[in-house]
């Protein structure tokens, strides 16, 4: 039995999934994951949370290295959770421990798999965003063409008074503007990195924590 419709050999092609889909691959989980391993170096060794030589390095080979997803099922499945196996694997395909001791400093698991997740539903926003102003545009222009083409509303799924083909339409198109209106928020409400650290209170990154 088919987890979900997208894996369902009857349903898949009942839904274009093709670019989204990409998005949340074991292979962009894992890359999404070393981006923000990277990044936080890149951070840490600027405020001199970690020698910066090492951040460096650390950041170069998140853009390096490449984790085979097959790899880690035996540590996720141990941990409960990918990160502890990636970080190993990662550090072990460094070849340079003296930097490698540094990697995934200060952080727990769920802050690199949050915001891993954050970076991928960011473009996915993305996506959907540009085929509702697609759907939008489509329903305007066929709204405008048929304005004045009658046809019978329904009401108790009987005819009712008179509208337009084009009222319908752009009946259709309106909680799309509202979802298209929205999005900035959702953006900026929902797309939250997570840098707590073990405890929840990121100390082991000491006073510079919150920078």
């Amino acid at each position: 039995m088919a987890a979900s419709p997208f894996d369902s050999p009857l349903y898949a092609q009942l839904f274009d999934t093709s670019e989204a889909g990409r998005l949340f691959s074991d292979t962009a989980t894992i890359r999404a994951m070393l981006l923000v391993e990277g990044a936080l170096a890149k951070v840490q060794g600027n405020l001199g949370v970690i020698p910066e030589l090492s951040a460096a390095a650390i950041h170069r080979a998140t853009l390096e290295v490449q984790i085979d997803p097959g790899a880690l099922a035996r540590p996720t499945a141990s941990n409960g959770v990918p990160v502890p196996g990636l970080v190993a694997a990662f550090r072990e395909e460094m070849k340079a421990p003296e930097h490698a001791q540094y990697a995934h400093w200060g952080a727990t698991s769920q802050d690199i798999i949050d915001t891993g997740l954050m970076l991928r539903l960011r473009q996915a926003l993305a996506l959907a965003e540009e085929d509702i102003r697609a759907i939008v545009t489509s329903l305007g222009q066929a709204a405008e063409e048929h304005a004045a083409l009658p046809m019978a509303a329904r009401t108790y799924g009987q005819h009712a008074t008179p509208t337009s083909w084009g009222a319908v339409l752009a009946q259709f198109g309106a909680p799309l503007m509202d979802a298209l209106a929205g999005l900035d928020q959702v953006r900026e409400s929902a797309l939250w990195v997570s840098l707590s650290g073990a405890s929840g209170t990121a100390s082991a990154l000491g006073p510079k924590a919150a920078e």
